[in-house]
């Protein structure tokens, strides 16, 4: 389209997420990132394979309180950026997406939540982390998806290549941080229908062939990932909701721009 700037690499997106986050804590705003953008600067390993897989350029999401929300909205429109106004309206204040006309950047603010097949609560892990949430939670935002595209596989792929699986919090592997299975488990274990849908989506990405000769350590670790989660205690309203199984939708439907990420 005449006039319209061109979509921004890689470093243009990277570059502006940062200082966003940065902009926002000056002004008390606890902001972090999630979706592609946010695995990419989780740490430089995730980065690099994301690279080595051609992984296209994203947009930048992020996560914010409610409290913040106001305030955040001031900040983009005070640096140029326009804000969706039917998505507004519909989705009545859980989320917010902006343009910025003169960069071509696209944002979108989740706030205290990500909800889209499934809901991940998010805002008690907001400032586990620096910069970005924590690893787990990046996967868990993949794994929710019913129906993955081929960038959504790309990005768990990477997730599990660069970090190894453990089962509580803690430090290891070239990312410095462990996918923390217990904390999966534990939110899947409460869950029927994320665990249905996550699940699935582990076996199908441990049967998708992997680039870069990373196939068994993926697979090591997506089946470490798997005997934590059938191993977990189930709730009571995990046990009922498994005996109807798929004879009743188990994931919350969305429109293609909400499920955009």
């Amino acid at each position: 389209m005449a006039g319209q700037a061109p979509r921004p690499g890689w470093a243009a997106v990277d570059q502006a997420a940062v200082a966003l986050v940065d902009e926002a804590a000056a002004r008390g705003h606890l902001l972090r990132l999630v979706g592609s953008t946010g695995i990419r600067l989780h740490c430089p390993p995730a980065a690099a394979a994301l690279d080595r897989l051609g992984r296209p350029a994203k947009d930048i999401d992020v996560v914010c309180r409610h409290e913040d929300r106001k305030g955040l909205r001031r900040l983009l429109e005070e640096r140029g950026w326009e804000i969706d106004r039917d998505l507004l309206v519909a989705m009545e204040g859980r989320r917010f997406s902006f343009r910025h006309p003169a960069s071509g950047l696209e944002l979108d603010v989740f706030v205290d939540r990500l909800e889209f097949c499934h809901t991940i609560e998010l805002r008690d892990r907001l400032g586990a982390r620096e910069l970005t949430l924590p690893v787990e939670d990046l996967l868990l935002q993949k794994l929710q998806i019913v129906r993955q595209t081929v960038t959504d596989q790309m990005d768990a792929a990477a997730l599990l290549a660069t970090h190894p699986v453990a089962p509580g919090p803690g430090a290891g592997g070239p990312a410095g941080e462990a996918i923390d299975a217990g904390y999966v488990a534990g939110l899947l274990a409460r869950d029927w229908g994320f665990h249905h849908t996550a699940t699935a989506n582990l076996a199908g990405l441990r049967d998708r062939p992997a680039a870069n000769g990373t196939a068994a350590i993926v697979a090591a670790r997506i089946d470490a990932l798997l005997a934590a989660i059938r191993d977990a205690p189930k709730s009571v309203r995990w046990r009922a909701r498994a005996r109807v199984g798929e004879r009743m939708q188990w994931w919350q439907d969305v429109d293609d721009r909400e499920a955009v990420y």
